[in-house]
């Protein structure tokens, strides 16, 4: 029995130690004991293996009790996105206005997608409970200078910016907090929405010092039609690159890594291959010299047509070096 434990305590030891799992199971015994359904939520889901049956009780509960399971936090986060795990919530899309900065049951999260409006500062984001989160999409301009020049380290290993968009409309210290990134000592993936720039005006991002810290660098274009050309052309005058240029579209995404001189392309259909995406295939294609291309991995999350997939085929003709090329299975 463990009548004289109190639960309390229990809840403060997990979040403050989230790894330690002989912490949530005496919890979940106490909370058992005393009829609590949160405690026979986290018993099933530290479960090393769950039938059928408990995985639709952990659905019931979930349905049932999901805004007593996260308390305060049920304010801010949204209904959809979100990950338990043995018991306690792993990941959410919350909006962060700052009230719930001192909130300890944020010491479970490890990745956050921000919904905030343009006006509301994610203050949460410098809280010391979300010490174990690693990932934070999202970021909203108000929260660049916020997190990119805090005055103390954070510990977020992969950041998505909803911006710079416009570099024209951000401030100089923006800019430089985002270029520089001084807060964020172990950041690996950096992602940045670039939506009004064509690719050869993003000399600041190919010379920002961050650019060669981390392992990702990500632009998310409206439209992804890059002169690749250009952007090879300029990658190789860097001495300090990451291991993967990504360049993402709605519909495609295009990776490049520096090995055998950044001509390794990996393309990603997200869509059926329709012809405005073939037509950027082509254009970014067309854009590399014909020893530009060593090697080309095409994957497709949809079925290609026969049609489509001969012209993709058709297009890499003009690289006669290509020493491999993988192609989709076709629908």
């Amino acid at each position: 029995m463990h009548g004289a434990v109190d639960p309390a305590e229990l809840f403060r030891a997990v979040y403050e130690h989230p790894s330690d799992d002989g912490a949530r199971q005496v919890l979940a015994d106490v909370l058992i004991e005393v009829g609590d359904p949160r405690g026979e939520f986290i018993a099933l889901q530290m479960a090393a293996r769950r039938s059928r049956k408990a995985e639709l009780k952990l659905e019931r509960l979930l349905e049932r009790y999901r805004e007593q399971f996260l308390g305060p936090l049920a304010r801010v986060v949204s209904s959809r996105g979100q990950t338990w795990e043995k018991g306690f919530l792993v990941a959410c899309r919350a909006t962060l206005d700052g009230t719930l900065a001192d909130e300890p049951s944020w010491g479970t999260v490890r990745s956050i997608e921000v919904l905030n409006r343009d006006d509301e500062v994610p203050r949460e984001l410098l809280s010391p409970h979300l010490r174990t989160v690693r990932e934070v999409s999202g970021l909203p301009r108000q929260g660049v200078l916020l997190v990119f020049a805090a005055d103390r380290s954070l510990p977020f290993t992969t950041v998505a910016v909803e911006g710079p968009g416009d570099a024209e409309s951000w401030s100089a210290a923006e800019l430089d907090a985002l270029r520089s990134a001084r807060a964020l000592p172990d950041l690996r993936h950096l992602a940045l929405n670039v939506w009004r720039f064509d690719v050869d005006e993003l000399e600041w991002a190919w010379t920002a010092p961050v650019f060669g810290r981390v392992r990702t660098m990500e632009l998310r274009f409206h439209r992804l039609a890059a002169n690749l050309g250009a952007v090879r052309d300029r990658l190789l005058t860097l001495t300090d690159v990451p291991d993967a240029l990504v360049l993402k579209g709605r519909q495609l995404e295009a990776k490049l890594k520096p090995a055998d001189e950044w001509r390794v392309l990996h393309l990603t259909f997200r869509t059926p291959i329709v012809d405005p995406v073939i037509h950027d295939v082509e254009l970014m294609l067309q854009s590399l010299p014909t020893t530009g291309l060593l090697r080309l991995d095409v994957t497709c999350r949809y079925p290609t047509t026969n049609e489509a997939l001969a012209r993709l085929k058709a297009m890499v003709k003009r690289f006669p070096r290509l020493a491999r090329v993988s192609w989709p299975s076709p629908g």
